[in-house]
């Protein structure tokens, strides 16, 4: 015969039953032993011990000399709200109408609907998201950090999200803190590879003009570098041109600095195509002659690439394929498949006519 559980033991059982049914969220107050008692007709004791076991479980968290709180009820199976929340920095320009097409249509596809938030890489435009997506208990997340190269300002909220055991993968980039898969271009590789076309064509003094608040700058540097040592080329701190989010909008007023940057450089390596381009209209209003002055490589391959004059020599970036991709990986997430590892897009080489060879 089976022996009947502990007293306590049972009425903590009790007690997940009720915090499911009563909806009760992490951080609401929960009700006293005193009330607890009169309400199962227990003893304190026996309530103070299923309290403690619930704590130990971390279902509750006890805060001193103000009482018990819901803590994390990861034992309770949520409610599904058919809900996916996608957070990207940006959705109406660039590359993203493309990735947000490919991450919908799989959603879509398979009975989910899609909360979308811009962060305009703002980190308080994130934090907004993550806090009104949890309010609203998507079932998973889809995020572009924000200022990924920089320390996590909002990794309480990334916390409660792990805490809550909710599925989340990164697009584009990651945060060096947090532990989630992510989905994104090679970006290492395709600085590799950027820069070893410019040296294979005969450069050996090559600029850079890179992103240093997100961590796709850092890593396209260092495939940069990859490629400069491995032909015995150094690319020198002075020709290495860093600038952020913030400071987009002011290139063509410190064209003057750019140019400094350039000094003596046959080529130059931007972050994407969006950058390329405004370097080469200031280059073009400067009476430069391109290729033959300068020649150009970017990364994306976005229409800016074709719109250019020279057209440029870009990196494609998978754009839609990309946005697909993180959908079946979050839907298997979904349907409980692990996803531990995370996915990387080898670089493609697009060659159009803005990079000069030099015999």
């Amino acid at each position: 015969m089976k022996k009947k559980a502990p007293k306590y033991v049972q009425l903590a059982g009790l007690i997940k039953e009720k915090i499911s049914e009563e909806g009760l969220e992490r951080g609401q107050k929960f009700y006293t032993e005193q009330s607890l008692s009169q309400m199962y007709s227990l003893s304190r004791q026996t309530v103070r011990k299923a309290i403690n076991l619930l704590i130990n479980e971390q279902i509750l968290e006890s805060r001193q000399g103000s009482g018990t709180y819901i803590s994390s009820p990861t034992h309770i199976k949520r409610r599904s709200s058919k809900v996916i929340g996608v957070i990207v920095t940006y959705f109406d320009e660039y590359i993203f109408p493309s990735i947000i097409n490919g991450i919908e249509s799989v959603i879509s596809s398979n009975g989910y609907n899609m909360q979308l938030a811009c962060t305009r890489n703002d980190v308080e435009n994130e934090a907004r998201a993550l806090r009104s997506m949890l309010d609203a208990e998507v079932d998973a997340f889809i995020i572009e950090p924000t200022k990924s190269a920089l320390p996590n300002a909002n990794k309480d909220l990334y916390d409660e999200i792990s805490k809550n055991n909710i599925p989340l993968l990164f697009l584009n980039s990651y945060y060096h803190e947090m532990n989630f898969p992510y989905v994104a271009l090679n970006d290492e590789k395709a600085g590799y590879l950027a820069t070893k076309f410019l040296i294979d064509n005969g450069h050996r003094k090559i600029a850079l003009c890179l992103k240093s608040d997100d961590i796709q700058g850092h890593l396209r540097y260092k495939g940069a570098i990859t490629a400069a040592n491995g032909s015995d080329i150094t690319i020198s701190v002075e020709n290495v041109f860093w600038y952020t989010t913030e400071d987009i909008k002011y290139l063509e007023e410190d064209s003057n600095r750019i140019i400094r940057y350039l000094k003596n450089c046959t080529a130059l390596f931007c972050y994407n195509d969006q950058i390329a381009a405004k370097v080469i209209k200031i280059l073009n209003d400067k009476n430069f002659n391109l290729p033959e002055d300068c020649s150009i490589i970017s990364i994306d391959d976005e229409k800016h690439a074709v719109a250019c004059s020279p057209a440029l020599t870009t990196i494609a970036h998978p754009k839609e394929l990309l946005g697909i991709e993180i959908s079946k990986a979050i839907i298997r997430l979904l349907s409980g498949e692990k996803c531990d590892n995370s996915i990387l897009f080898e670089p493609e080489l697009v060659i159009r006519n803005s990079v000069k060879k030099i015999l």
